[in-house]
């Protein structure tokens, strides 16, 4: 198990408060694909927030690699997301006066993990890995969604973090890029055993994940374990 969560609320709103998550119990296991699915506003993104650190529930337990998130200040948590998580997210979030490999270096350089070089060599070997070396000097703007999201996933794996995070990855996407960058993230998950959560509203998505939960006004409502063939 890599992931635990015990009795999750979160409470928005002063006045007139608003449940995102009412209770909700959850265990992750390690090297596997979770899809957590939902229509929009169920509290799919909010859990995901919490789970990783990016959100603070209102009270609940939220234990990643044996530590206690909710027990952490912003900065211990900002140091534990950074070695040991990435993020993927829908729009992408490149920073647009960066080129394609530079936005993969961001992490490296943040960790201080190598000199330049070694920083540059990885970056490369990930956006070969990823199949978009030949766009490596591209800018965001210059690059198709499929491409920037190829980018962001290698920018998300460079680390060699425990766990991916994804939100809605294939949201912006059309559906030759949403299976292409599905097939990525099952052959990153078979081949370096990385865990991955994705969080989606498209059923096509998470059946192609390990196991499905399904949530609806910020509880889980059912749980579906894949036969993979």
């Amino acid at each position: 198990m890599i992931v635990r969560a015990k009795n999750l609320t979160k409470m928005y709103g002063k006045k007139e408060k608003f449940e995102a998550l009412k209770g909700v119990n959850l265990e992750i296991n390690e090297g596997e694909i979770l899809a957590i699915l939902g229509p929009s506003g169920c509290g799919k993104t909010t859990l995901l927030n919490c789970l990783s650190g990016l959100d603070e529930p209102t009270s609940g337990e939220v234990e990643v690699l044996g530590k206690r998130l909710d027990r952490m200040n912003e900065e211990e948590k900002t140091i534990f997301r950074s070695e040991n998580m990435g993020f993927i997210f829908q729009f992408f979030n490149l920073i647009p006066v960066l080129t394609a490999v530079e936005n993969v270096e961001i992490p490296l350089l943040i960790s201080k993990n190598g000199t330049p070089t070694e920083i540059r060599k990885k970056a490369l070997e990930w956006l070969e890995r990823l199949h978009i070396f030949h766009r490596k000097n591209a800018y965001p703007s210059e690059m198709s969604g499929g491409e920037q999201q190829r980018v962001a996933i290698a920018r998300a794996l460079i680390n060699n973090p425990k766990i991916v995070w994804a939100d809605e990855p294939t949201g912006a996407l059309d559906t030759k890029n949403s299976q292409e960058i599905i097939d990525l993230i099952i052959n990153m998950n078979k081949e370096l055993g990385t865990t991955f959560v994705i969080v989606t509203h498209d059923i096509n998505v998470a059946k192609r994940a390990h196991r499905i939960i399904k949530m609806d006004s910020g509880q889980i409502v059912s749980e579906e374990i894949l036969v993979r063939g």
